[in-house]
C-alpha cells in the first residue's frame, strides 16, 4: 500500500465537492472554512464545494474533474472532502487512478465517500482515511473526535490501540483474534458497489461496517449482499460501529441489528466486535484503511499496528 505524507500546521488542503450538494451554502461556507483554520490548515477550494447539479455539487464530470485535480495540485498536500450525501457512484469511472497512484496524497471522508475509499485502494493502492468532513462535522466537533482526527492526520507512527468515548464500550459478538488490513465503511455503500470493478477486496481484511437512517430489515439485506459476495467467508474479521438511527420499522415482528448480525456474519466463526466510535456518530475516531490492525474481539480491542503516514 502506498502512504501519503503526514499533514502538519500550515499545510494546504484541496477541498472538493464530490458527493452532495451543500445546502445553506452561503451561511454554512463560511463556518467550514473558519473551522479547517482553526485547526491550523490551509484550502484551496474547488469550484465543486458550492456547485449544485440537482442534489450532487456538480455534474459527474466536474466532480470527478475536481477531485483529479486536487490531487494534481502541487499546493495541495491533502484531499479533503467536503461532505457526504449521494453521488461519489456515478463518478467512479470517471477518475484517473493512474494521476492519484503518482502523486500519494492523504484522502480523507466517510459515509458516501466509502465508495471512493474502496475504489482508490482497489485500482491505485492508497492508504485513505475514513473520518469526520469539514461541512458536516469540524465546525461542531467535540474533544474526542477532534484531538482523533488531528493525530490520525498527522502521526507517522502506528496509532495504537484505538481509544473508545466514555459510556461507548466495544461488545463482543463473537471472540477471537486476527490481524489484516482495516477496509470497509458505510454498509449501503458496500453494498452498492458489490459486482462492481469498484467492490471491496475483502480477502484477509478487517472489515469496518457502519451505517445510518436505515430500517432493519435493509441492513439485513445489505449484509446478506456481502454475504453472498463472499465477503464475510474471506474477510479476517468484522468491526461493527454506530448503527445511528437505524431502527424497527414494525417492533412486533422485525429483528434486531444483533439478530441479524448473529444470523448473517456470526456463523463465520470470524471475530466480530461491536459498538466502536466509527461513522455517524457525535464522537468519532478516524481511523485508516489499508493498513495492518490488530483485532482482539475477546478483549474488545482494536489496533492500528502500522503507520498509515510518511514523514
Amino acid at each position: 500500500m502506498l502512504k501519503p505524507k503526514a499533514l502538519k500546521v500550515g499545510d494546504t488542503i484541496g477541498l472538493v465537492g464530490i458527493s452532495g450538494t451543500l445546502p445553506e451554502v452561503e451561511t454554512r461556507f463560511p463556518k467550514t472554512m473558519a473551522a479547517i483554520e482553526a485547526l491550523g490548515f490551509k484550502a484551496i477550494v474547488d469550484e465543486t464545494c458550492k456547485a449544485r447539479y440537482g442534489y450532487l455539487s456538480g455534474t459527474d464530470a466536474m466532480r470527478a474533474e475536481g477531485l483529479n485535480r486536487m490531487f494534481a495540485d502541487d499546493r495541495v498536500d491533502a484531499v479533503v472532502c467536503l461532505r457526504g450525501g449521494y453521488g461519489v457512484t456515478r463518478m467512479l469511472d470517471r477518475i484517473d487512478y493512474e494521476l492519484i497512484r503518482a502523486n500519494p496524497k492523504l484522502l480523507l471522508g466517510y459515509s458516501d465517500i466509502t465508495a471512493l475509499h474502496c475504489a482508490i485502494q482497489r485500482k491505485a493502492g492508497l492508504v485513505t482515511f475514513h473520518g469526520p468532513m469539514p461541512s458536516t462535522c469540524w465546525t461542531h466537533m467535540d474533544d474526542f473526535t477532534r484531538n482523533n482526527l488531528l493525530r490520525a492526520l498527522t502521526s507517522t507512527r502506528p496509532l495504537g490501540l484505538l481509544p473508545h468515548p466514555e459510556g461507548m464500550e466495544p461488545v463482543c459478538v463473537v471472540p477471537g483474534r486476527c490481524e489484516g488490513r482495516l477496509a470497509g465503511g458505510n454498509l449501503s455503500l458496500l453494498a452498492a458497489t458489490c459486482g462492481t470493478p469498484w467492490q471491496l477486496n475483502a480477502r484477509g481484511r478487517v472489515l469496518v461496517i457502519e451505517d445510518i437512517n436505515e430500517f432493519v430489515y435493509r441492513l439485513d439485506s445489505m449484509l446478506t449482499q456481502l454475504r453472498h459476495a463472499g465477503m464475510f467467508e474471506q474477510c479476517a474479521g468484522v468491526v461493527l460501529g454506530g448503527f445511528t438511527n437505524c431502527r424497527q420499522r414494525n417492533p412486533e415482528i422485525d429483528f434486531t441489528i444483533e439478530q441479524i448480525v448473529r444470523d448473517i456474519i456470526a456463523p463465520f466463526g470470524k471475530p466480530v466486535l461491536a459498538n466502536l466510535a466509527i461513522g455517524h456518530l457525535e464522537s468519532k475516531l478516524t481511523v485508516p484503511l489499508g493498513v495492518k490492525c490488530r483485532l482482539d474481539a475477546t478483549a474488545g480491542t482494536l489496533e492500528v499496528i502500522e503507520s498509515a503516514l510518511r514523514g
